[in-house]
């Protein structure tokens, strides 16, 4: 990262203060306001600088989920098409223009959640505590650090390359904000030091952070290290990725059994909300993403892509705690792990799983790689249908990634993910092809569309440079 002239655009734009209730921090009514002069109020005391995190609207409602509209799991009609907006319908055909001259929230929002954390970490910082504070202190300052890596990580998949090691160095990474100061001017890193920034974030927060905490919304250890093998998964480090899942699961993880009476497919939301953190303990670190038309259910506007949901087996009960079937047969998501119409965007056990089962089956250790998912699986089936994995060592690989997409088809923008990731590989690239209005479209493997344009108006206000799509 270096120092430039180039100003940064989001603090210039927006100075942040806060606003406290006198009751509990974690109501929605108590959450802090965003106000033209940030000397109007400030944070002053340990409690103050936890209410900030505690925004879920900013720290946990915000995340991108642009990227999922260009995949594969996503089926827009032509007739339909021009009900979402328009940086939806141009990612969806993979446009070279994105925006159409509008801002982005999944540009915008990770940066404010960015500088949410640096107002806290410098905040706290300049505070003097006493030994009793000090465990409330280094929980602070490890949320802070968990979500501002966590904003950076999934601003990587949009606004980045894919990690290539022989590039990373090269490549055109984020502005790597470290400052609450609105003045503090940053040009982009490269995608080496934007990586080593995330990384570095979270092995500190992991000596902060306790295992467990009160409420979902807030990072634990064990969501920072869930979060790291997400990290190392996209950098192809996997035996870093294994660890790191491990760590966060640990020996007995605990899975949902989709054949629980309390999970019922009848139900407009099958999956109850975080508010009852008991009820779905897969869930590590609660989030969600972008508002987007073509992807909530409540706008009957996309759907799944038919082989996708022709995929999954007769007795898999993700076909129906997944999907809604309409009269026509197309098939749209409703099974989202947030328990609302919103796509959930955390960390949750079922993704921690599937990275280690991937990582066993690349590391020379299918048969453990199979009884992993096998135990995923048993628990998807109707309760005496499900039939033990039996495929040859060799193909264990493409069965592990065949259920994660499967699994996790609407979770955050994981498929995004994973297609830059896999396109990397020959034997897994894809080619995706659509049809629209007529016309054929494509995006190849490591098509330069897998990298989002940065919002026009930033390039104008910071002088940073453009990505090339």
């Amino acid at each position: 990262m270096k120092n430039s002239n180039s100003s940064f655009f989001l603090p210039t734009v927006v100075c942040l203060v806060v606003m406290f209730a006198l009751g509990s921090c974690h109501k929605q009514d108590d959450w802090l306001n965003v106000k033209r002069d940030k000397s109007d109020i400030s944070p002053k005391t340990l409690d103050d600088f936890q209410a900030v995190l505690d925004n879920t609207n900013t720290m946990n409602m915000g995340y991108p989920m642009l990227g999922l509209t260009g995949t594969d799991n996503l089926y827009l009609p032509d007739n339909i098409l021009g009900s979402v907006s328009e940086p939806e319908r141009n990612a969806y055909g993979w446009a070279k223009s994105i925006y159409g001259g509008v801002s982005t929230g999944d540009f915008s929002s990770p940066y404010v959640a960015i500088e949410f954390c640096n107002i806290v970490l410098d905040g706290i910082s300049g505070l003097t505590i006493s030994s009793s504070q000090q465990a409330q202190f280094n929980n602070l300052k490890g949320q802070a650090l968990f979500h501002r890596a966590m904003s950076l990580y999934n601003l990587s998949q949009l606004f980045c390359k894919p990690y290539n090691v022989s590039t990373a160095g090269t490549d055109l990474g984020l502005q790597l904000k470290v400052s609450s100061d609105p003045n503090e001017k940053v040009d982009r890193s490269s995608v080496k030091e934007t990586y080593d920034f995330i990384l570095s974030d979270l092995k500190t927060a992991l000596t902060l952070l306790p295992q467990n905490q009160r409420y979902a919304t807030r990072p634990s250890s064990r969501a920072a290290q869930g979060l790291l093998a997400k990290v190392y998964l996209s950098m192809q480090q996997y035996q870093d990725a294994l660890e790191s899942a491990d760590a966060s699961l640990g020996k007995d993880p605990v899975l949902l059994d989709f054949n629980s009476s309390k999970i019922d497919p009848s139900e407009t939301f099958v999956f109850p909300p975080y508010s009852n953190q008991l009820a779905n303990q897969e869930i590590l670190y609660f989030a969600c993403g972008q508002t987007m038309v073509s992807l909530w259910p409540v706008y009957t506007v996309g759907f799944a892509d038919s082989l996708l949901f022709k995929s999954y087996d007769k007795n898999d009960l993700r076909k129906t705690l997944f999907y809604n079937v309409s009269s026509t047969g197309t098939a749209q998501f409703k099974g989202s792990y947030s328990g609302t119409y919103m796509n959930f965007s955390g960390i949750a056990a079922n993704e921690l799983l599937l990275i280690q089962a991937e990582c066993l089956a690349r590391n020379s250790q299918p048969a453990k790689a199979k009884v992993l998912l096998d135990a995923l699986l048993v628990k998807r089936f109707k309760a005496g249908t499900y039939k033990a994995l039996s495929v040859s060592d060799d193909k264990v690989l493409a069965a592990v990634l065949t259920e994660r997409r499967k699994e996790l088809a609407f979770t955050g923008q994981i498929r995004w993910e994973d297609l830059r990731r896999l396109n990397q590989d020959p034997v897994f690239a894809k080619t995706i092809s659509r049809t629209i209005n007529g016309v054929k479209v494509e995006l190849p493997p490591n098509d330069g569309r897998y990298v989002f344009e940065l919002p026009q108006q930033e390039i104008q206000l910071s002088g940073v440079q453009q990505n090339i799509r």
